[in-house]
């Protein structure tokens, strides 16, 4: 007699997203992946406020909790494991999260494990991918993995989900931010990225000349301050553009954003032997940059890895995905805390 499934919750409060999913433990189906956003919370600030993130996570999590539930139809005694989201992220946010888990955890009494934000957003590539159902083969690694969001913009060797360095990443503002930042100052409503794709696709991407700066400290370091800055002076410069004026801008701002991550890309891709490309995160729903990535990656002759769209932002189905990859080789953590930074460590790239 076969047994019943039992399921994995995963729960991610890292920022302005209260996001509860189930999967199936065995087989990595995700039953749910329910994700309350705040968007109309904070548009009016322009940006995620922490303290009302915190509140909005409190009001919503047990709600989420049950529609996840709901969704899957399943009960809470068929629950195994709990994963949850416990850096990087916003520290109050993280706590609401964690503090839901411990709790569940304890009256459901199953391991509780915690999660790398990041390394969610890494895995979630292969993610509800039937060709690798539970886990990525080992034939699949190395891979060169790209997390790109409001929050994040970094390289990563991937050489198995237990083993991942950081390569290379954004000294200041992410990619994200850049977008975001950028068609705010042209009254473009928060969060901005996703207008500014819609935006580009009527546009002359050379109209401006918008360039994103070499980083003095190695080629493995990228900025996107200067390149805020210069969409700054033009926007003051230029502060009643036309709809195709408006088109132009988002094609130039977008282009100087994907090339930069396309050049970062194919200088990583020269240092070591990757099977593979893995791009994750909220930036990875960009249309260009998908386009550019996966041509690029068949010139190469190597996969290309680009997360589902329903998995790019922020959501619990990753982080208990990351969970079931890694449940086999460690315990349940009752003592897990949230931390609001937590680097990944780093790998050296060899001199030329």
């Amino acid at each position: 007699m076969s047994q019943s499934p039992t399921y994995c919750l995963g729960i991610d409060t890292s920022c302005d997203e209260t996001s509860i999913a189930l999967l199936n433990d065995r087989t990595g189906e995700v039953l749910a992946n329910v994700i309350s956003s705040q968007i109309k919370v904070h548009a009016v600030h322009g940006g995620v406020v922490p303290e009302l993130a915190s509140r909005e996570h409190a009001k919503n999590i047990n709600i989420v909790f049950q529609k996840a539930l709901d969704e899957a139809q399943i009960s809470t005694e068929q629950i195994s494991s709990i994963a949850v989201t416990t850096t990087p992220g916003l520290i109050g946010c993280l706590l609401v999260g964690l503090s839901f888990a411990k709790g569940l955890a304890y009256q459901l009494q199953v391991p509780l494990h915690e999660v790398n934000h990041l390394e969610g957003h890494l895995l979630s590539g292969f993610l509800d991918q039937t060709e690798f159902g539970i886990e990525p083969r080992q034939n699949e690694f190395p891979i060169l993995g790209l997390v790109v969001s409001g929050g994040h913009t970094a390289f990563y060797q991937v050489e198995s989900p237990e083993q991942i360095q950081i390569l290379g990443q954004t000294v200041d503002d992410a990619a994200g931010e850049a977008f975001d930042k950028g068609g705010k100052l042209i009254g473009l409503d928060y969060p901005a990225g996703p207008q500014v794709d819609r935006h580009s696709k009527k546009g002359n991407n050379q109209a401006i000349p918008f360039k994103v700066a070499r980083v003095k400290m190695g080629e493995q370091y990228l900025s996107f301050s200067g390149l805020k800055t210069a969409a700054y002076q033009y926007a003051q410069k230029n502060p009643n553009l036309s709809e195709s004026q408006i088109n132009d801008f988002c094609a130039s701002l977008q282009s100087s954003i994907v090339d930069a991550l396309i050049q970062k890309t194919e200088f990583f891709l020269n240092q070591g032997e990757y099977k593979a490309v893995l791009v994750s995160g909220g930036v990875a729903m960009n249309s260009e940059l998908r386009e550019r990535i996966q041509d690029n990656c068949q010139k190469l002759g190597i996969k290309c890895l680009i997360a589902k769209p329903q998995y790019c932002t922020d959501n619990a189905a990753m982080i208990a995905y990351a969970s079931l990859l890694k449940a086999h080789k460690t315990d349940g953590l009752w003592d897990a805390k949230a931390r609001a930074t937590q680097k990944i460590q780093a790998r050296t790239l060899p001199k030329k």
